[in-house]
């Protein structure tokens, strides 16, 4: 019986090994490729690690990953798909942050991080991202759309105040 337990926890334990001598493969090749210039490739090989292990994927980005260099962006924007992916919005909301660290007035990266707020229910830091983003670009359509449902919404509950109040004063 006590073989048979043995066996079975070494057969299970075999893949996680496995996996964890692969993501450290990974993230090898992709310090590798970081250093020869490959950005392309070494983008393609921290994805690939990404779908491993996310969690060492990310201590890897704080830990190994110079920040003032270019291909800091494209692997800071990586984490924040997967998470969003994985419904995972305060570290999305992270790694959007960071990468509005890098370029404050980028559209695409204000309407990402604002739409993690609204998802963690920070809708009034939202709303001032969403602001911010129609000053930048008064066309966005995003913003144009959250901004006119918040208002609207806004005035409903103060019209819904005013009429009840009304009603208790007749």
């Amino acid at each position: 019986m006590r073989a048979l337990t043995i066996f079975f926890l070494s057969l299970f334990s075999l893949p996680l090994m496995l996996n964890a001598q692969s993501v450290d493969e990974m993230l090898q090749k992709v310090s590798a490729a970081i250093e020869a210039g490959q950005h392309g490739q070494a983008v393609s090989y921290f994805r690939q690690t990404i779908s491993l292990n996310i969690d060492r994927t990310e201590m890897y980005y704080w830990t190994s990953v110079d920040k003032n260099s270019e291909i800091s962006v494209n692997l800071a924007n990586e984490l924040a798909i997967a998470y969003r992916k994985r419904w995972n919005y305060d570290k999305a909301y992270l790694f959007y942050k960071e990468l509005l660290q890098k370029a404050p007035n980028n559209v695409g990266y204000l309407e990402s991080c604002a739409e993690m707020q609204v998802c963690r229910g920070q809708e009034k830091d939202a709303l001032r991202l969403y602001e911010k983003i129609l000053q930048l670009d008064a066309d966005n359509l995003a913003a144009n759309i959250f901004l006119g449902n918040y208002y609207y919404l806004m005035a409903e509950r103060e019209k819904k105040q005013l009429e009840t109040d009304y009603k208790k004063i007749s």
